[in-house]
């Protein structure tokens, strides 16, 4: 072999060793970058699943604080409240007891008793200073049980049954308002002619009844001219009534019987059915025998339904169950 051939043998020999050391120092370079980029991406993703579990941490620490602030408040203003009204009432009475001794009779307005006028009046200020300062620390509660639950879709049993505590609060203490403001609210009457069987499908579709009560509906129907809203608010008193009357399993039954000159409709459950010493007093305005009730809620349904010209009488067996029969005449 020539020099010249053994010299470009020899060159294209180097030429290929630099590039087979080229090609390997560029693959190993790549290994080790894309190793080092997959330990950037892990880290990274580290740390934002950090950062997300630390900022839902602290999102569910702010939403617990307002929560737990918003629940005392409005459990704060509720004790005032009912104070306010209590001293109102105490100071109404003892001025009407003042006058009585003064004059040896009562202040009378359309056979109204004074003491009764002083009780409406008294409600009246509470359901005004409930509505007002009570809607804003409710509604927090509520948004803020609505943001921890799209945050944490899938919570623990604990967690869940927390939430499920809250919710129940708040609806308790909503209802509570609605039975005050529906007492002293006076409006006129927006009668119109509807069917008892679609009010009570409403008023049940919208009540959370447990599934171990049974509500049987009437077979047969009748057309009732009232106002809707005002006898819906009526019909749901009355089924709520049932249930919490239900310890454990139980049915409400509702019959309706349709004549010429009136509409009855019966509400029967078999619960645990009111003291007789209690019947004489139960649609009198705050008499209440629940812990945690208003007294309203069968005023509410007394007022309602002699202001559409009707009666409501209730009928009770200790143990046994309850009665409520609803008389609407016909217009």
């Amino acid at each position: 072999m020539s020099a010249p051939r053994e010299d470009a043998a020899r060159m294209l020999k180097n030429a290929q060793e630099d590039a087979a050391r080229m090609l390997k120092n560029a693959q190993e370079d790549a290994a080790r970058m894309l190793k080092n980029a997959q330990e950037d991406a892990a880290r990274m993703l580290k740390n934002a699943q950090e950062d997300a579990a630390r900022m839902l941490k602290n999102a569910q620490e702010d939403a617990a604080r307002m929560l737990k602030n918003a629940q005392e408040d409005a459990a704060r203003m509720l004790k005032n409240a009912q104070e306010d009204a209590a001293r109102m009432l105490k100071n109404a009475q003892e001025d009407e007891f003042r006058n009585l001794s003064k004059t040896g009779k009562t202040a009378s307005n359309d056979g109204e008793p004074a003491i009764r006028r002083n009780k409406l009046y008294a409600i009246g200020e509470l359901s005004s200073r409930l509505t007002h300062d009570l809607q804003n620390p409710l509604a927090v509660i509520k948004n803020t049980l609505e943001i921890l639950r799209l945050r944490d879709p899938k919570p623990d049993e604990k967690t869940k049954e927390s939430y499920d505590r809250i919710e129940r609060a708040v609806t308790r203490m909503s209802q509570q308002i609605r039975e005050v403001l529906d007492f002293v609210r006076t409006a006129d009457l927006m009668r119109e002619d509807v069917s008892v069987a679609k009010l009570l499908k409403t008023v049940i579709d919208d009540i959370d009844v447990p599934k171990e009560i049974q509500v049987i509906l009437p077979p047969q129907d009748a057309r009732i001219y009232v106002d809707v809203k005002q006898m819906q608010t009526v019909f749901s008193n009355l089924i709520l009534n049932a249930i919490q009357a239900i310890e454990n399993k139980g049915k409400i039954m509702i019959q309706v019987l349709d004549s010429d000159e009136d509409t009855i409709i019966e509400i029967i459950d078999n619960g645990c059915g009111i003291e007789s010493g209690n019947l004489d007093h139960i649609f009198e305005p705050l008499f209440t025998t629940k812990q945690k009730g208003t007294g309203l809620g069968l005023a509410s349904c007394k007022a309602i339904i002699e202001n559409h010209g009707g009666e409501i009488d209730c009928s009770s067996i200790v143990n046994k169950g309850t009665a409520f029969t609803i008389r609407l005449p016909k217009i």
